[in-house]
């Protein structure tokens, strides 16, 4: 992670503060799951949660956003674990005929407009809940959906089509994000 994003895994700590079993904080998490249809009402009711964000370029404050709706909408039931990408937590613990049963929405996922994730996304952590999932790897990926060179994609589509047969595949370099 490069130093401009340095903010991503404080801002992931606080989230998954607000899930705490013990003391989850509800009202955050309904504001964040209601902001995957109005991220400015998000930023209106819960801005302190995104005070290292703010000054950042629109894509960091949309994965930002985005990102944080997703991990409300699970309730925190989606574990925060490192090198779990979005893809490899869709394809987790799938028998291979489950598998492909799930390809053909994951790869509209892998073929969405960064307009369409929203959708798509909310859609798709639905049946992730109760994974791991990387969620600072998820917000450095949706800045960098569009990069010319779909490495994120790539690193997605590595992740569902890996299976215990194959050798795991290097981690793709990080690309320069926004």
């Amino acid at each position: 992670m490069s130093d401009r994003n340095a903010w991503v895994g404080p801002f992931v700590g606080r989230l998954t503060r607000l899930a705490n079993p013990d003391n989850p904080d509800r009202a955050a998490l309904a504001h964040l799951r209601r902001g995957l249809g109005d991220p400015a009402g998000t930023l209106a009711r819960v801005g302190w949660l995104f005070n290292d964000v703010l000054n950042r370029a629109d894509t960091a404050l949309d994965a930002a956003v985005l990102a944080a709706g997703l991990f409300a909408w699970t309730k925190g039931r989606c574990e925060n674990a490192s090198n779990v990408n979005f893809g490899k937590a869709f394809g987790a613990g799938l028998s291979e005929d489950d598998k492909k049963q799930r390809e053909k929405r994951f790869t509209a996922l892998l073929d969405a407009d960064p307009t369409e994730l929203p959708f798509l996304l909310r859609q798709a952590v639905t049946l992730i809940e109760g994974t791991s999932l990387d969620w600072a790897a998820l917000i450095t990926h949706l800045m960098s959906w569009d990069h010319p060179d779909r490495w994120v994609q790539k690193d997605w589509a590595r992740g569902f089509w890996w299976t215990s047969t194959t050798a795991e595949q290097p981690a793709e370099s990080t690309a320069a994000t926004e």
